[in-house]
């Protein structure tokens, strides 16, 4: 057996870990896998008035572009950083890294606004093949928020930011 099998096996055994001692489930349509871990209270209008999750990336999925209602705000926990796309209603867009390689532009925390286009996926290069962060939102999530992104529209809103657009739309997978 090569070291390169060795090394998948157990980024494989590394990954099930995770999922099973975590309990989480794929996250359908956006890709990933996923667990929320908490739920504040009802806030006059009736919404829960937080949420947080854990997310979990390999580097066979990634988060498809979509768009929410609420700022979500990201927290790196280990693995390889997670490099995040974000497209703003202006028509620029960034790519922030989310881990904690500060010399390299890591960042251990960071807020995608409302109203953005947002996608992500693991960086390359990494020695883990995975990513598992979590995500707070205020007021709490609601599946009725989200909006799936069109992967050749937003190519045209955004063409400076095509190819990455392109590596974060499509089918996606839990792991």
């Amino acid at each position: 057996m090569g070291v390169g099998r060795v090394k998948q096996d157990q980024v494989n055994e590394n990954v099930k870990e995770i999922v099973d001692c975590l309990n989480l489930s794929p996250l359908e349509g956006e890709g990933g896998m996923f667990r929320r871990t908490y739920e504040g209270t009802l806030n006059e209008k009736g919404q829960l008035i937080y949420s947080a999750i854990y997310y979990l990336l390999t580097e066979q999925s990634f988060s498809h572009m979509h768009k929410l209602d609420t700022d979500e705000i990201y927290h790196y926990y280990m693995g390889d950083q997670l490099e995040l796309l974000i497209l703003y209603p202006d028509g620029t867009s960034e790519v922030k890294v989310l881990g904690t390689d500060l010399t390299k532009g890591g960042v251990p925390q960071f807020r995608v606004p409302a109203g953005c286009w947002q996608g992500s996926r693991i960086a390359l290069g990494g020695v883990y093949s995975y990513s598992l962060v979590g995500t707070t939102m205020a007021p709490a999530y609601r599946d009725e928020e989200y909006v799936h992104g069109d992967c050749e529209t937003l190519c045209k809103m955004y063409p400076h930011a095509a190819d990455k657009i392109r590596e974060r739309c499509g089918s996606t997978k839990a792991l």
